[in-house]
């Protein structure tokens, strides 16, 4: 009777979702099945998921081109996608007349399990897979997604409720998000991206920060100067690369060797988790951290370390060719993610970089320390302003695509180096996405072993 009488309310509230591709199809799939009125805009001509739209919504109405205000005024509430800026017109437009969301605020509305809030600039993806990994070893049942694989309304067609839901969450997925009530929330780090969206550095952390808003436990990134403003620091549990206290996961040296730790006890040797880099190393102490808070028991989750091999396109050993070494971290879209790769990384190394910078400050690229480049390979949209940069740190060369990068960094490089696709920059310049960018990468890179060089 309950569900009877919430389909009937539902069917007199108006949603119109404000842009397609892969996020508004799942609002639509989820709206749709709860029996709302369901409209969609979008201000491009041919949107992605509009065939799929068309073929299994076929009596939901679709508006393309400039957005009409008039139209959504008439809607109870639009969700927008995080594509789009609800402080731009023409939603900064409505705000008084239109409720507005998107689709996480309507996730938590209806989540019925505890959701972990996975949150930062960097390290997002791979630490959300490794606490839904760790939940699993944990002989807990978790649905995992948000910002990375499934969208968040998806997991609610599934009417097994799991133990745990962990969601990936994006700024733009946090702006529109009141009602988050995490049971953990994490905020990995800050460093400047999406700078053609935030007025400064703060207003991109400002909206990291709604993740920790009514959290019951928050992790703190004890390394990063911005996520420690963010709440008192003794309320927290903490990751480090330092000697970890108290409650705190961290590393710590026994007999010149590194254990992963937390306070005084050595739970298991970094030589035994198998991703390359201290940033790695830092989502590891992270997810230790969350499974901690959720009450998890540590073992469980070291041994789910010990077998997670990582991501694609995540500093992705791809092969060893004469000596040289190649390494995708085309996820890498801004110069954090890159310094944080170069720096966990040994040197000496070949960067390939470019792309479009989104606005953001390049001076940290020449911060790198001293020799660990042999060089830069420069592709895309903004390269000569990477090079005003790299050039202070190491030699510069040019290429005109992935190919011709790989071909210049073969030549460049000596035995014992690291080849590192690490882009400091978004790749829609040349692009579909990082994995496309990320894969003719690997692409370039076989040719090269398959030609016996």
């Amino acid at each position: 009777m309950a569900a009877t009488m919430a389909a009937m309310q539902n069917k007199n509230r108006y949603v119109i979702v404000v842009g397609l591709g892969k996020t508004g199809l799942s609002c639509v799939r989820f709206l749709d099945q709860q029996g709302f009125r369901v409209s969609v805009v979008d201000n491009r001509l041919s949107p992605p998921g509009l065939d799929v739209l068309q073929r299994d919504f076929p009596h939901i109405e679709v508006k393309l081109g400039e957005f009409d205000e008039d139209y959504l005024r008439d809607a109870d509430e639009l969700i927008v996608s995080p594509g789009l800026s609800v402080n731009d017109p023409p939603f900064i437009d409505l705000l008084d007349d239109v409720q507005l969301g998107g689709d996480i605020e309507w996730f938590v509305r209806q989540a019925k399990a505890p959701i972990v809030a996975i949150t930062g600039s960097n390290g997002k993806s791979t630490v959300t897979t490794m606490i839904g990994k760790m939940i699993e070893a944990c002989e807990h049942t978790v649905a995992v997604g948000g910002n990375i694989g499934t969208p968040a309304l998806d997991l609610l067609l599934n009417k097994n409720v799991p133990d745990y839901y962990v969601l990936e969450l994006s700024s733009f997925q946090l702006e529109t998000t009141e009602s988050l009530r995490a049971e953990t929330a994490v905020v990995l780090n800050v460093s400047e991206d999406h700078m053609d969206r935030y007025d400064s550095l703060m207003a991109y952390a400002c909206a990291k920060r709604k993740a920790y808003v009514n959290a019951r436990h928050r992790i703190v990134n004890r390394d990063d100067v911005v996520v420690r403003s963010m709440f008192e620091e003794g309320d927290s549990i903490g990751f480090t690369l330092d000697a970890p206290r108290d409650e705190d996961f961290g590393i710590r040296h026994k007999d010149d060797v590194a254990y992963i730790a937390q306070g005084n006890i050595l739970l298991m040797p970094v030589s035994e988790f198998p991703l390359l880099g201290e940033h790695q190393l830092a989502n590891a102490l992270a997810a230790l951290a969350i499974g901690y808070s959720l009450g998890l028991p540590v073992q469980p989750m070291c041994e789910a370390l010990k077998h997670f091999n990582g991501l694609a396109h995540r500093c992705e050993h791809v092969a060893t060719i004469n000596g040289v070494t190649w390494i995708n971290d085309s996820k890498g879209t801004n110069v954090g993610a890159t310094l944080a790769a170069i720096k966990g990384l040994p040197g000496p190394m070949v960067l390939i970089a470019g792309g479009q910078s989104k606005g953001a400050e390049l001076s940290d690229l020449s911060k790198i320390e001293t020799g660990k480049l042999r060089g830069s390979i420069l592709i895309g949209e903004d390269a000569s302003l990477l090079a005003g940069y790299l050039s202070q740190v190491a030699m510069v060369q040019f290429a005109c695509d992935m190919h011709d990068a790989v071909a210049k960094a073969e030549q460049l490089a000596q035995v014992g180096d690291q080849v590192l696709l690490s882009p400091a920059c978004a790749s829609f310049d040349m692009y579909k996405n990082f994995e496309h960018r990320g894969d003719c990468f690997v692409e370039a890179v076989k040719e090269l072993q398959l030609n016996g060089n």
